[in-house]
């Protein structure tokens, strides 16, 4: 049986489930797997469907990973418990997710709708404004989904509704080009697997950076104090002095590099993105070298290239990313992805005012990555079931390094799907027929 072991100050929505046998943790694995894409909380979802089922984990697996070919939640089986956090506004969730050593899953605004958001304990003028803001934008998401869904049946010409294949391909692509207009306080909920060592350099490092803010209030405090409880050895007091005092100092001198700028010395100006476009490329001589790696070895899908691809990298800068975007783009942990423009808080009032910010706000980022990554990226994420918006950031990024290796785009990455979204259009409608027939 998994156990789980909530904090004593907000039990409802921080909390940890620990994995005891080999048997647990595949069912660990596969509860947050199914978490993500159902509308329950992870403990519901548990009884209903695992501790009926003694064998629903490996059956899931066997479907999931062994059928459906979907390898990222094997991910999910061996560290043997999980941290997960219910009910979080998507604001909090980017942050967290921004550390690579993180294996995460989310609930998807793909397939579960948005109906909640985060709401201050305190009342305000600001909360109160902040209320306002963010129940109208989750009420006209809502309404414009119905929309959504009826100018796509007439554009795609859909007949066939009693298809529930089609339905839920319907229903996802809506969901896809609505989910600009949630806010940023809207609800998540997510499980997550680390170490301890990553879980106590993440927290100490949140807590410095937002001191002060409901996100460390609310969810970064809370989270210490769980880890402080049930792992008192490695959450000792005296180490996470240490390192708070350590990224104070790492992370004032960040912030007067940034700002500083005098005769002596000119602060970095990396920050300003302008445009699409590919700014550091390999030396020639590599370039050379290793082309024939490129050129002459062949692969099959969803294997990634030969290892000499990596000693390639190439830097992109691209501005204004919508932050729905911005946080697909950000599960390719691999990648350096530096956020270039972001927009901050001082106050709470200001905090409040970002959380109820559409998700349609953008930020500028620089993407560094081997051409090995790369072609990994731009393959998985051009194909048609992806999100629209993505695959021609993706799609784009291909052009520009084959352009720049001066190789043919389709011979440099072979399995990217080039097609425009009008030439697609369901893009889900495969993949759930391939479910449906599976029994999923």
């Amino acid at each position: 049986m998994l156990e789980f072991v909530r904090s004593k100050t907000h039990p409802k929505n921080i909390f940890f489930i620990n994995a005891q046998t080999l048997k647990d943790k595949v069912d660990l694995g596969a509860l947050l797997s199914r978490y993500s894409r159902s509308d329950k909380d992870a403990e519901t979802l548990y009884q209903e469907e695992f501790v009926t089922n003694d064998d629903r984990g490996k059956e899931f697996y066997a479907k999931v990973f062994g059928q459906y070919g979907d390898e990222s939640i094997s991910e999910l089986v061996p560290l043997g418990f999980a941290v997960c956090l219910e009910n979080i506004p998507i604001l909090w969730s980017t942050y967290i997710l921004h550390y690579r050593t993180l294996s995460a899953i989310e609930k998807s605004t793909r397939y579960v709708k948005a109906f909640d958001y985060y709401k201050p304990k305190h009342n305000s003028n600001a909360t109160e404004s902040f209320n306002q803001r963010s129940k109208q934008q989750i009420q006209d998401y809502n309404l414009e989904i119905k929309n959504t869904e009826d100018r796509l049946i007439k554009e795609l010409k859909i007949t066939d509704l009693t298809n529930k294949a089609v339905v839920r391909a319907l229903r996802a692509r809506a969901l896809d080009e609505c989910r600009t207009l949630l806010p940023l306080s809207t609800f998540t909920s997510i499980g997550i697997m680390s170490n301890l060592r990553s879980w106590l350099n993440i927290l100490t490092k949140e807590k410095v950076r937002n001191e002060s803010s409901l996100y460390v209030r609310d969810l970064i405090d809370p989270l210490i104090t769980l880890f402080k409880d049930n792992f008192p050895s490695i959450f000792s007091q005296d180490k996470i002095d240490y390192l708070v005092k350590s990224e104070n100092i790492i992370y004032s001198s960040k912030l007067e590099l940034q700002i500083i700028e005098d005769d002596e010395f000119v602060a970095p100006h990396v920050n300003k993105v302008e445009n699409f476009e590919l700014i550091y490329t390999p030396d020639i001589g590599p370039t050379m070298d290793y082309l024939p790696y490129i050129e002459q070895i062949d692969r099959i899908k969803k294997i990634k290239p030969v290892r000499e691809y990596e000693m390639l990298d190439f830097t992109i800068t691209i501005p204004n990313v919508d932050l729905a975007t911005f946080r697909d783009i950000q599960r390719h942990r691999y990648f350096t992805i530096i956020i270039n423009r972001w927009d901050n808080y001082q106050s709470e009032e200001q905090e409040l005012t970002l959380l109820s910010s559409p998700m349609s706000n953008t930020i500028d980022i620089t993407i560094k990555g081997n051409l090995r990554q790369w072609t990994h990226a731009i393959e998985l994420r051009t194909q048609e079931q992806g999100h629209f918006n993505y695959r021609q950031i993706f799609q784009q990024c291909g052009k520009m390094i084959a352009r720049d290796l001066n190789i043919d785009k389709k011979q440099l990455f072979p399995y990217a799907d080039w097609r425009t979204d009008k030439e697609i259009g369901l893009g889900r409608l495969k993949s759930e027929m391939k479910k449906m027939n599976s029994g999923l």
